[in-house]
């Protein structure tokens, strides 16, 4: 998805940091008197490239250490369950015998 110049709607190259305001080279050098104070499109994209490669490692790190620990504890001849180990049928019938009590 290509950004555009907030003025003349031509193919945007720079970027006020923090901001959705976009410019093309010609109208950044207008509105601005030094362009190097504004952020690149193409600086913006590799960082953002950079974060989501960073996230997506971290995913899959996290889920080779949930199949690693799956895998160990099916070796372990544990159940491996994805609950929290709250059984809320169990809760209920609890709360029924207490109520029989009463």
């Amino acid at each position: 998805m290509t950004k555009r110049c907030i003025i003349c709607n031509a193919e945007a190259v720079f970027k006020i940091k923090d901001t959705s305001d976009y410019y093309c080279k010609d109208c950044a050098q207008d509105n601005f008197s030094d362009v190097s104070m504004l952020m690149s499109v193409e600086e913006e994209a590799q960082k953002l490239k950079q974060y989501l490669q960073e996230k997506m490692e971290d995913v899959q790190k996290d889920e080779e250490e949930l199949d690693q620990f799956i895998s160990e504890k099916g070796k372990k001849g544990g159940s491996v369950s994805a609950g929290n180990g709250d059984d809320e049928d169990h809760d209920e019938d609890d709360d029924h015998d207490e109520n029989r009590k009463h």
